[in-house]
């Protein structure tokens, strides 16, 4: 039986925005829940991206390619493709590759406990590219800035200015809120 306090905290950790604690509370639910379902949560975070991605990289059908494969067969190549390994510069792409790749890794054989930390890992990253696009994608001079040298105090004020955006923190809040209530649901299904 699947705790609703469990939720709620994750809920108030979303709107907080503490995503060590979100994290925490997404495996703690993820581990209560059948494999499966909690996979369907996350899959339908990285769903979320897709089009976005196809946009900037219309080259970059294999994203749609994988995704189906892991609805419809509920399996993931052991890794990505080739082309999933170049340097994808549109902010929020990396994000979202890392995401995938996660979703691989979650897809292979192996104990549980491992298997649920890389669907944690490909929420976040699928969260994190909807962020990273919505704030870069308008400044594309903060996002070359960023890129450019992640350790200069320059780089760290822009990232700063970046997390800390109204918007963002909406969004970011909405995300979390977002794979709360698709857990519940999924819960709820999984108690029928």
């Amino acid at each position: 039986m699947y705790s609703l306090s469990a939720i709620d905290q994750l809920r108030k950790a979303a709107e907080a925005r503490d995503p060590e604690r979100c994290q925490f509370l997404l495996k703690t639910l993820f581990m209560e829940m059948e494999f499966y379902l909690a996979l369907s949560v996350v899959i339908e975070r990285a769903q979320s991206f897709l089009e976005t991605f196809e946009r900037y990289y219309p080259d970059g059908g294999f994203a749609r390619q994988i995704l189906t494969q892991m609805v419809n067969t509920g399996t993931a190549p052991s890794r990505l493709p080739p082309e999933a390994q170049r340097d994808f510069e549109y902010p929020g792409a990396a994000n979202y590759m890392k995401a995938l790749s996660d979703l691989a890794h979650a897809l292979q054989p192996g104990p549980l406990p491992p298997r649920i930390g890389y669907l944690v890992g490909a929420t976040a990253n699928a969260i994190m590219a909807e962020l990273v696009e919505h704030y870069y994608g308008r400044r594309i001079d903060a996002w070359a800035a960023v890129r450019a040298s992640q350790e200069s105090a320059g780089a760290r004020e822009i990232a700063y200015a970046f997390w800390t955006d109204d918007e963002v923190a909406l969004l970011d809040t909405d995300h979390w809120l977002s794979v709360a209530n698709s857990i519940e649901a999924q819960l709820r299904r999984q108690l029928r």
